[in-house]
């Protein structure tokens, strides 16, 4: 068993606390400073966690909720600390500034932010602090979506003794998919990939190409379905690596940021042209290839059924 502690009992805390004892045998401890909120929060995660397990995605052994207002009770033996509070540079530093006292050396330390800068929260903690400190970024809601951002800051202890490694393979073993930052940015991925799409997304509008209704169904009923199952670079592979070349030649100096595709650039001469020369962005198996062309189709054919069930009928 696991004991670990979550402070905020806000949305996302909740999330990330209903997660927690849904994946199995861990002492989850929600730290708040108001009862009338941990007792709200506590009957909501309630709520989440039956939910899982009604929908068969909860492990056979549910973990133990435990409320408290008192931050040493919360985090003494902990293995990890889940802080979710107000996203305020200021108020996270006077947070883990109060908290690393009350932790052990072996305690991780962790922030719920991509919008702060870790290394300037890190800096309210001792060197020792904040070489056991990183960012854990859970997606919302954080019960329903696997994706954890994992991002150093620049004193955390690396290696696989260091934070980011510990929480990674904690989370793993939870049933999360976390990745993991090599260097910190705003934003981190996630954010700054939707921020990517939603800035062309004005862009076609405000040029009076399509209006919002057009652009929103271009998404979520064509290329949005199959990035549900596939990533961008795995795509580029299974289309060609030499095609995508000359498609964003044409229309990467419109979007900005590069005129070209660097790194196609840089496949193509090596011949390295995606799936049909087993080669790409990734390297790439003839079963490898089939499992993740089996996983797109599956889903397509799940929205294609949806499609189906939800079509008008026929008068």
């Amino acid at each position: 068993m696991s004991v670990v502690a979550v402070v905020g009992p806000g949305m996302m805390g909740r999330g990330i606390a209903a997660y927690l004892v849904a994946a199995g045998p861990n002492e989850v401890r929600l730290y708040g400073r108001r009862q009338e909120a941990l007792d709200e929060a506590a009957q909501k995660i309630g709520e989440l966690v039956a939910f899982l397990e009604a929908n068969g995605v909860a492990a056979p052994e549910r973990g133990k909720l435990v409320v408290t207002t008192s931050l040493g009770e919360a985090v003494q033996g902990a293995a990890f600390v889940f802080e979710s509070i107000a996203e305020n540079l200021e108020t996270k530093q006077a947070f883990f500034a109060e908290l690393e006292p009350l932790t052990g050396p072996e305690t991780i330390l962790c922030t719920n932010t991509s919008s702060l800068s870790v290394t300037a929260i890190a800096r309210s903690l001792s060197s020792e602090g904040a070489e056991r400190f990183c960012a854990a970024h859970f997606i919302g809601p954080a019960h329903l979506v696997p994706l954890v951002e994992l991002c150093p800051a620049e004193q955390s202890r690396p290696g696989e003794d260091g934070p980011v490694a510990r929480v990674q393979q904690f989370l793993e073993v939870s049933g999360k998919k976390p990745v993991v930052l090599k260097r910190e940015i705003d934003g981190f991925i996630a954010a700054r990939l939707q921020a990517a799409l939603y800035r062309e997304c004005l862009h076609l509008k405000h040029s009076g190409v399509a209006d919002s209704a057009d652009i929103d169904a271009a998404v979520y009923n064509g290329f949005g379905r199959r990035l549900n199952q596939i990533g961008p670079f795995q795509q580029a592979d299974f289309a060609g690596v030499d095609l995508v070349q000359k498609t964003h030649a044409k229309l990467f100096p419109q979007l900005g940021a590069y005129e070209v595709d660097l790194r196609a650039d840089e496949l193509v001469p090596q011949g390295r042209l995606g799936v049909k020369a087993l080669a790409g962005h990734h390297d790439w198996t003839k079963e490898a290839a089939e499992a993740v062309a089996a996983r797109r189709d599956k889903e397509l054919l799940r929205r294609l059924q949806v499609d189906l069930e939800q079509k008008p009928p026929i008068c």
